[in-house]
């Protein structure tokens, strides 16, 4: 597959049998792992150029040198000063620019102020001036660009990607239900496959991840357009799903509701925000393709696997 502590405090080409080509590749890749908690992380990670191979080429390089990141931003950080402060259990990186709202970062893997108020972090803040002049910030963020076309419809957008034959999801798409509802599959209740909308996609209740007894189960939802939640919505998984193995690719920008609790991992185009008391157990990446900020307010982020975030996995 191609290349996916301080605290921050599927007849030859039907639809169907290409997303079961999909799938298999995709089971495949994550078989190729080499253990620990995060079957993306495993236990070795580099070595696959970005890009190389396609999607079976390895779970451990699907984000390349992005693995380890609890968020990314190319347009600078935005942090409020209200308690709780937020928390990011992963590290972050900022490229092109080492900037936290316009503020440097420090020149020694930590923060700078983000907004007029400084966040702490567990884990180390690569840019520009940390840790080679740059080097490794551009590199992450072209594991980042190839870990987001590995997710993306060949048609995009916002550029042509190499996973096709997802399953389709009605336009204008909302998934979700009031808590304790009846599960209806493809509305709040969804099993492991890759699943598209040609708009925009919006949680705006409690949706459930069927793992189905697998625990390398994955589930990726292709957007057209952006990703969210709406406040209080849930993302719950069950049945051996894994926030690890969730992948949400929104070819523009991705917003988090307040108090919401998201899983999985976003590759962003652009920007992402997260509202109060939002929390995810994921990676959060913005500015695959374009400039995204990120802005922060109470908000705990969990990259999975992280000694810090024992049950997010």
């Amino acid at each position: 597959m191609n290349r996916i502590n301080r605290v921050m405090t599927t007849t030859a080409n039907s639809p169907m049998r290409q997303l079961t080509w999909s799938m298999a590749v995709l089971f495949a890749a994550l078989a190729a792992g080499c253990g620990g908690n995060d079957p993306i992380l495993g236990g070795g990670g580099g070595g696959a150029k970005p890009g190389a191979g396609g999607p079976a080429a390895g779970a451990a390089n699907m984000l390349g040198l992005a693995a380890p990141m609890g968020i990314a931003a190319t347009a600078g950080v935005t942090n409020t000063g209200t308690v709780p402060i937020s928390h990011i259990n992963g590290d972050v990186v900022l490229e092109p620019l080492a900037q936290c709202n316009n503020v440097n970062v420090d020149a020694i893997g930590g923060f700078g102020l983000c907004g007029g108020f400084a966040p702490t972090i567990t884990g180390k803040v690569i840019s520009p001036l940390y840790p080679d002049g740059g080097m490794t910030a551009r590199a992450i963020k072209a594991d980042l660009k190839a870990a987001f076309l590995s997710i993306t419809p060949p048609a995009g957008p916002p550029a042509a990607g190499s996973l096709g034959g997802a399953t389709n999801i009605p336009a204008g798409t909302t998934l979700g239900g009031l808590v304790g509802s009846p599960y209806v599959p493809g509305t709040n209740l969804f099993t492991p496959g890759v699943y598209q909308s040609l708009t925009s996609i919006m949680i705006t209740g409690d949706l459930t991840l069927d793992g189905q007894g697998n625990p390398n189960a994955i589930f990726v939802f292709q957007s057209s357009s952006s990703t969210g939640t709406a406040t209080s919505a849930r993302i719950l998984l069950i049945n051996g799903a894994k926030a690890s193995n969730v992948w949400w690719q929104a070819a523009s920008s991705a917003t988090l509701g307040t108090n919401s609790v998201f899983q999985g991992n976003i590759l962003a185009g652009a920007s992402i925000t997260m509202n109060t008391g939002a929390t995810s157990c994921g990676r959060l990446l913005a500015g695959a393709f374009t400039a995204g900020a990120f802005v922060l307010d109470s908000n705990v982020i969990s990259v999975p696997g992280n000694v810090n975030a024992p049950l997010c996995i």
